[in-house]
């Protein structure tokens, strides 16, 4: 007898309550939310914690031997304002480069072994080449990639350039109009559109990483939790807990309520975990404010907007809910825990390619209008990954993202009839090896 759906609710109901609740009362539960909670703060308050542990620090000098080279420029003080130089394109309220304080000194060796013993960050040697021109020897315990050896390399070459000018007779002023930046706009090919991207760096930093950030978090959700709802399931197969309970319920019954349940409490620890990560990321500049001092500022980060939000939000439950019917589906059919990474390894590996697609698009290894994108970005698969990704670049009209959830949200109901297929015929088959043939067996069950 089929029943009601007044029973079916409350079946559903009963079994996601109890998911809920059992597993919400676990110490691991309760220890992981609190070490992501910890963890997602401690990265959005990263570059204050960075520049708290480094106040103070005397690994910032950078000592200049001159000697015989006689440079027409002040080599430490060209050297301070270059290094010092705010970065282009950020603004001066966000700026977190080091304070480094250049000294010039006569004493290689001793200036060395302040290098070794970390009183000074690094030594910079000048010297002449038998053409005349300057030439530098950096003694420094960081490596050649590292950020403070890559600006004196920087600084280095303009200094040089500055040297070479000035000994050719050009004047200071005539130096600066020589190596002023020209007027360089990138327009779009459609006359209708008033920009082609992102115009500035900090533009193209604020919208690739706001997209990426939001790729990975979905990413991250759909992994750790849609293999949460699996691992959930096989347990109680293995310990055959679901024999009894399939007595009281039917299998779409307890695949739902499980789903519903598990899924539930992933959701509310997704959310306990990023209100203060995404209030700590908000708030960065008022607590860096308050420790260093400056003026405080609140809001949300360049690129991100409520419309993305809401889309994320939307994007998040429908995609979670897409491939949590799929894992608690395909965990049905084994019988031993050790094997649901195996049964899973499909649905994981077309989430990782979207994802990776998707982080190609926003970095710009994959154009992000070629049509590659264009496609997956309406299958509900990857739309999840590749439709943030093109909202957050702005490539996506609204229309295009309305599809995409839409074609989502209709492909859920097709995603939970093959799972409560593969679920009814599995959750009673044991002793057998999660093949494809044990998969075709499964759905074409009566």
């Amino acid at each position: 007898m089929t029943p009601s759906p007044a029973a079916t609710l409350r079946n559903i109901v009963a079994v996601a309550r109890r998911e809920f609740l059992w597993r919400g009362r676990t110490r691991t539960f309760k220890a992981t939310t609190v070490l992501l909670v910890v963890v997602g703060v401690g990265l959005a308050l990263a570059p204050v914690i960075i520049r708290f542990i480094d106040r103070g620090s005397t690994g910032d000098r950078i000592e200049v031997v001159v000697g015989d080279s006689s440079p027409a420029v002040d080599v430490p003080g060209a050297l301070g304002l270059l290094l010092n130089a705010p970065i282009p394109g950020l603004p001066t309220d966000r700026q977190t480069t080091t304070a480094y304080r250049v000294e010039a000194t006569t004493d290689v060796e001793a200036a060395r072994s302040r290098v070794l013993d970390g009183a000074t960050s690094a030594l910079l040697v000048l010297d002449r080449t038998a053409s005349g021109d300057l030439s530098f020897a950096l003694y420094s315990k960081d490596t050649f990639l590292s950020r403070t050896t890559q600006l004196i390399r920087q600084a280095a070459s303009s200094i040089a350039i500055q040297d070479r000018l000035t000994r050719a007779g050009i004047p200071p002023i005539d130096q600066a109009a020589l190596f002023a930046p020209p007027d360089f706009e990138v327009l779009s090919a459609d006359p209708d559109a008033p920009t082609n991207g992102p115009q500035t760096g900090e533009e193209f930093a604020s919208t690739f990483a706001i997209s990426f950030v939001l790729s990975i978090l979905l990413f991250m959700a759909i992994i750790l939790y849609g293999q949460w709802v699996a691992f959930s399931v096989a347990e109680e197969k293995n310990s055959r807990v679901m024999e009894i309970v399939l007595a009281a319920a039917t299998p779409f019954q307890l695949m739902a309520g499980k789903v519903v349940g598990v899924g539930g409490l992933a959701l509310v620890q997704y959310v306990v975990v990023l209100i203060p990560s995404a209030a700590a990321l908000i708030f960065q500049d008022r607590i860096a404010a308050f420790i260093f001092g400056g003026s405080p500022g609140a809001a949300l980060p360049e690129g991100l907007s409520v419309p993305l939000l809401v889309v994320f939000g939307i994007m998040f439950v429908l995609g979670f809910a897409l491939y949590a019917v799929l894992y608690a589906g395909a965990a049905s059919l084994v019988s031993r825990q050790e094997d649901v990474n195996q049964i899973v390894a499909p649905l994981t590996i077309i989430s990782v390619g979207g994802y990776i697609v998707a982080s190609y698009a926003g970095t710009g290894l994959i154009p992000i209008d070629s049509p590659l994108v264009v496609i997956l970005s309406f299958i509900p698969f990857f739309s999840p990954y590749l439709m943030l990704t093109r909202m957050g670049q702005g490539t996506a009209s609204p229309a295009e993202i309305a599809i995409a959830i839409a074609l989502l949200a209709a492909f859920i109901p097709v995603a939970l009839w093959v799972a409560a297929r593969l679920y009814r015929s599995g959750v009673l088959m044991y002793g057998q090896s999660p093949t494809p043939r044990t998969l075709w067996r499964a759905l074409r069950a009566r």
